[in-house]
């Protein structure tokens, strides 16, 4: 009777199996645990943050600039330069003087123009005060809220078309001693001003008070050097 080998183990057949390589037996038998669990990320470097930080930074600034264009290019765009003469009415230079304006509150350096016609029917002054101004919307808020602590009895105040100088401008009527005035506040990136006209007994429109008054600021607006 044929005896079929054994190896040491005593396990028959074992001695017929092909060792692994490296002629280390029963290796390929051994369990291998393999460790499968996500390596955890790599914590992000304070650099790294930084550099993220910084382009959201720059391209939030970016896009300020961009929605922001136009008002920093309108900032000082136009200097005041009053006319020696307007719509048929001379300059009154006596009247044109430069003051401290009760109705600009605390501001001076406030440039007040009158011009009247030659019997005196027609008046209209214009205030000016020139600063840059960046956003010509709130200044012009700012504006009416301090013509209306003065005491300014405003009525029919609605927005109106600046003209080409551009900004924004509202008109409408004020009373004064009983003589209702037409009149427009507006307000750029150079300055803001209100424009007043008054006819002996007739009241001013304020349509007409801003067709009149975007026509002045076509002859005084004047680009800055």
């Amino acid at each position: 009777m044929t005896t079929e080998p054994t190896d040491p183990t005593g396990e028959p057949g074992a001695s017929d199996r092909t060792a692994p390589p490296g002629g280390q037996q029963g290796v390929a038998d051994a369990d291998l645990v393999v460790d499968v669990t996500p390596a955890a990320p790599q914590p992000r470097s304070r650099r790294t943050l930084w550099l993220t930080v910084a382009a959201v930074l720059v391209l939030g600034a970016g896009g300020f600039g961009v929605a922001f264009a136009d008002n920093f290019a309108n900032l000082g765009a136009y200097a005041y330069s009053a006319p020696k003469e307007f719509d048929g009415l001379a300059l009154v230079p006596k009247a044109s003087v430069t003051r401290r304006s009760l109705r600009a509150g605390s501001e001076s350096g406030v440039s007040v123009t009158n011009y009247r016609s030659a019997d005196e029917e027609r008046v209209v002054i214009v205030t000016v005060y020139e600063k840059h101004i960046f956003t010509p919307s709130s200044e012009l808020d700012d504006l009416l809220a301090r013509q209306r602590a003065s005491g300014a009895t405003v009525t029919d105040l609605h927005d109106v078309d600046p003209g080409e100088r551009g900004g924004v401008m509202k008109c409408g009527n004020t009373d004064d001693d009983g003589q209702q005035l037409g009149f427009c506040d507006w307000s750029d990136g150079s300055m803001w001003a209100t424009y007043q006209e008054a006819v002996r007994d007739t009241t001013v429109a304020p349509d007409t008070a801003a067709s009149h008054a975007r026509a002045f600021r076509a002859l005084a607006e004047v680009p800055s050097s």
